[in-house]
């Protein structure tokens, strides 16, 4: 991609589809965050559609439910090196139960160990 239209995408942040694919990823429906966040849910219809972006304090809160980071959400607008990327695979680590969550971290440590 060149340099002009890089700059262009970045000064054109749109984070709805991101946060649309997240929330259905997780089973929720917009009526469901809604009621989460005591919000609208023609609010978390116009984010998702960037009909509007949304406050800090709503990406923030947005985050919290679906158990990411903001990097996750802006990290095609950052200049990050592929190996800080975050997998949209492992979004739905944390909504696993804690049994399926220690089974997979068991996994990856005697991954590591192995790898040594």
């Amino acid at each position: 991609m060149s340099t002009n239209n890089n700059e262009k995408k970045k000064s054109n942040i749109q984070i709805g589809n991101i946060l649309r694919k997240t929330r259905k990823s997780l089973g929720y429906t917009q009526e469901n965050v809604a009621e989460m966040l005591d919000l609208a849910s023609r609010y978390i219809s116009d984010i998702e559609r960037n009909k509007t972006k949304g406050s800090i304090d709503t990406l923030v809160k947005l985050c919290n439910i679906y158990h990411i980071t903001p990097t996750y959400i802006l990290q095609e607008y950052l200049n990050l090196d592929e190996e800080f990327k975050i997998d949209p695979d492992l979004i739905g680590f944390y909504e696993l139960d804690r049994r399926d969550q220690e089974t997979i971290l068991a996994l990856i440590r005697y991954m590591n160990i192995t790898k040594k």
